[in-house]
């Protein structure tokens, strides 16, 4: 969600609803400004206004997913079907992940959290604005990363030296992960086969990207069948609604089990 605002205070789209989409450019280098391009293209506010760059760039991942999801559903899409090998018979396994069941409101953007020692930090969870700056810095160990997400040690602001976090790095893995556990999505399932109980560790980032992709390569390929069909421009094809160049698609497909 928008900072500050409530879950009802943006509207996504699904890509591909607009002929802006097939200029979207998926960068598997970059992956963060993907999504913020992505955000940017498909969430509009309340006011009808398309987000900027600036507010997805510091909305939490939490966020983003929220609002990549909403994009999904937007499309009426709300499986996605998942592959793996179960680790004790090596079984192939499907996993039917219902996004419908992942939306809703976002994980609190601050959290506070003590350890069995008795340390006592503030956290916040990261931001797109995170990524960009590690990406630019170049590779960070996991302290240097814990610590930028620390904004106060027994209520005090951190000095420039992070505390030490070495001992406690494993138990503010799990921390992050409880708090927020869509960025580190883990699926649990049993094995058809064998009944061996598994634990499926997937990046939901990934898979709704590679869900957009595919989207934008369908309108590439409905611009190709119609423009090759009745020598329409490309403008043209991309500036009727989706349901009448549906309807003309169909079109064609009965022609040809026609001929």
């Amino acid at each position: 969600m928008m900072a500050g605002q409530d879950a009802q205070a943006w509207r996504a789209r699904a890509v591909g609803s607009a002929a802006a989409d097939i200029d979207l450019v998926f960068d598997a280098a970059d992956r963060p400004g993907t999504v913020t391009a992505l955000l940017t293209a498909c969430v509009c506010g309340p006011d009808g206004q398309a987000i900027e760059a600036d507010e997805a760039w510091d909305w939490t991942l939490n966020q983003r997913l929220q609002a990549l999801i909403a994009m999904r559903l937007a499309a009426q899409e709300p499986v996605i079907e998942l592959q793996s090998a179960c680790t004790q018979c090596n079984e192939p396994m499907e996993v039917a992940l219902d996004l419908r069941a992942l939306a809703g409101q976002s994980a609190a953007p601050r959290f506070n959290w003590r350890s069995d020692s008795g340390v006592e930090l503030a956290l916040r969870l990261p931001r797109g604005r995170d990524l960009q700056s590690w990406m630019l810095e170049g590779p960070s160990s996991q302290e240097a990363l814990a610590a930028s997400l620390i904004e106060a040690v027994h209520g005090v602001a951190p000095d420039e030296e992070p505390p030490a976090l070495s001992t406690l790095l494993p138990m503010l893995d799990d921390a992050f992960e409880a708090h927020d556990p869509l960025t580190a999505l883990r699926l649990h399932t049993t094995c058809p086969a064998c009944a061996q109980d598994n634990t499926l560790v997937c990046d939901l980032e990934a898979l709704l990207i590679d869900g957009f992709s595919r989207a934008q390569a369908r309108m590439l390929d409905d611009v190709l069948q119609l423009a090759s069909a009745f020598h329409w421009r490309e403008a043209d094809i991309l500036a009727l609604p989706r349901w009448r160049r549906a309807h003309y698609l169909r079109q064609l497909d009965r022609e040809g089990a026609w001929a």
